[in-house]
């Protein structure tokens, strides 16, 4: 299968400081290190609510984030340069279920950019991007104590509800 880079979904986002991130799809052969790079050096904390667990990252699981096809696998990554090299600062994606069309998102930002409002326009932007590549509804489970995303998700217009059996929010987003 031909997989067509989809570069209409390139933008810029300016962070709240100023600095300007370029955000586009993932391109597997050219993202692995800089994704490994930034998940590996997540502090214990930023791991533990991207993943709802403690989750240390190998080379082995980063390469399976990179199978995406921009059909049902969608990630978006944000590049800053840092002395002259890109450098992946953030990471947003989802997963489509071709057959309900709701896709599970997911989005972390590194330590190091927290607070500069560069998780809120990605997260906006990939809702964007989702709702132009189909997908009905957007679903997240949250940590009930990452009050930060729940804020920012509900911002966004998802609605938010307690799972009692599995112990996390569940934020659902219709976008058709």
């Amino acid at each position: 299968m031909h997989v067509v880079y989809p570069e209409q979904f390139e933008t810029v986002i300016k962070m709240l400081d100023g600095t300007k991130a370029f955000v586009r799809p993932l391109k597997p052969a050219v993202d692995k290190d800089k994704l490994y790079e930034m998940y590996s050096t997540l502090s214990k904390e930023t791991n533990y609510y991207r993943f709802l667990n403690y989750q240390p990252v190998t080379r082995w699981i980063v390469e399976q984030w990179c199978e995406v096809n921009y059909d049902d696998k969608m990630a978006l990554v944000a590049i800053v340069k840092v002395n002259g090299e890109e450098k992946i600062i953030a990471d947003s994606r989802y997963y489509i279920d071709k057959t309900t069309g709701e896709a599970e998102i997911a989005i972390v930002v590194h330590d190091d950019y927290q607070g500069q409002g560069i998780g809120t326009k990605l997260l906006e932007y990939t809702i964007e991007v989702a709702r132009k590549t189909g997908v009905k509804t957007l679903y997240a489970y949250l940590s009930p104590t990452n009050r930060r995303i729940i804020h920012v998700i509900k911002k966004l217009g998802f609605t938010v509800k307690w799972v009692h059996d599995i112990g996390e929010y569940k934020a659902n987003l219709p976008l058709q």
